[in-house]
């Protein structure tokens, strides 16, 4: 369908002659759209490319995100939870955390598409220092209290960015196309959850759920149709893992699509949960519940690194640590009170 007919049928819809021009003025418009007052640069090596795929799946698990999303990717202004007050710690955090994001974004180039690209070593040489140097700021840094859970998942996802790449660079080396297509699928998805992550931090992320409950109400019904064996399309790739699908040979690519799913899942949890903060008499119980979604966070991250490595026995090994993950969260919530 064009744009064209797209358009002539939301008028025929809502039963409104449209005015002469009016469609030619609705173009215009849209294309002189101040895209240019984006503050940072795209990520490159195709890998900005999962940024829609995550976008997709955030949308079914909360519409919210997606439409935030959609926000985000042209940066037209802060939107969702600022942290208030005058608190100059978290200031300096945010700051280094938004000055290392544009350091490694500055060094990305348009390489590795494909196993074929001579230049794909050297651009990933150029990368890999920059996400070591956020490690070790992120490592030296005094990280705010609200910022503790997912500062430490941003450490272990830029420690996997920097193991797929090289992964994929030996792959390369050795030929290997299908084990180059992985490691740079892996790499690709990194990236796209490493946007959500320092954004939230900086306080630019549109809000997930709007309350603390909400946010609770987003981590049930995910558990619930994950464990009940009744996934509902946003859940299927937990379901999958639940059943300890094969992640290892000609299984691997949909099982880390599956793993990817996941961990888009989680984090959009542990955003909505740090933006919208527990009230003091539940604070020990969603600490709790935190940890064990990031444990399943990490979880995931193994069956990746096992993936690559080609063992099986890891990726059971990950799959049962996310599968306790995630039944150790339902009792958390539980212990919070959310049906």
């Amino acid at each position: 369908m064009d744009e064209r007919m797209l358009f002539d049928q939301f008028h025929e819809a809502l039963d409104v002659e449209p005015h002469p021009g009016a469609y030619e003025r609705m173009r215009v418009a849209m294309a002189n759209y101040p895209v240019a007052l984006k503050r940072r640069p795209a990520f490159r090596m195709r890998w900005s490319r999962m940024g829609l795929r995550v976008a997709a799946v955030l949308a079914a698990a909360v519409v919210a995100v997606a439409i935030g999303g959609a926000i985000l990717a042209t940066h037209h202004g802060p939107t969702g939870i600022v942290n208030a007050g005058p608190d100059l710690n978290t200031e300096a955090y945010q700051a280094m955390m938004s000055s290392d994001y544009n350091l490694m974004s500055a060094s990305t180039s348009n390489n590795c598409n494909t196993m074929q690209d001579l230049g794909c070593e050297a651009a990933v040489n150029t990368v890999i220092p920059t996400l070591r140097h956020w490690v070790s700021d992120l490592k030296s840094a005094h990280t705010p209290t609200s910022f503790l859970t997912i500062d430490g998942l941003l450490r272990n996802h830029l420690n996997q960015a920097i193991a797929d790449l090289s992964a994929a660079v030996a792959f390369q080396k050795a030929r290997n196309n299908d084990g180059f297509t992985l490691a740079m699928s892996a790499a690709f998805y990194e990236r796209a959850w490493i946007d959500p992550a320092a954004f939230s931090v900086e306080g630019t992320y549109p809000d997930v759920a709007g309350t603390y409950h909400n946010a609770l109400s987003l981590v049930r019904r995910a558990v619930n149709a994950c464990e009940s064996s009744q996934p509902g399309p946003d859940d299927l790739s937990c379901a999958n893992l639940f059943k300890q699908e094969a992640c290892v040979g000609a299984g691997a690519q949909k099982c880390e699509s599956d793993v990817q799913a996941a961990t888009t899942q989680i984090q959009a949890f542990l955003i909505a949960l740090q933006q919208n903060p527990a009230p003091g008499a539940l604070a020990t119980k969603n600490a709790r519940l935190q940890a064990d979604l990031a444990s399943g966070d990490q979880a995931l991250l193994a069956i990746t690194r096992a993936a690559l490595a080609g063992d099986s026995t890891k990726v059971l090994e990950g799959e049962n640590s996310y599968i306790q993950s995630i039944d150790a969260a339902n009792v958390d919530l539980e212990a919070i009170g959310i049906a």
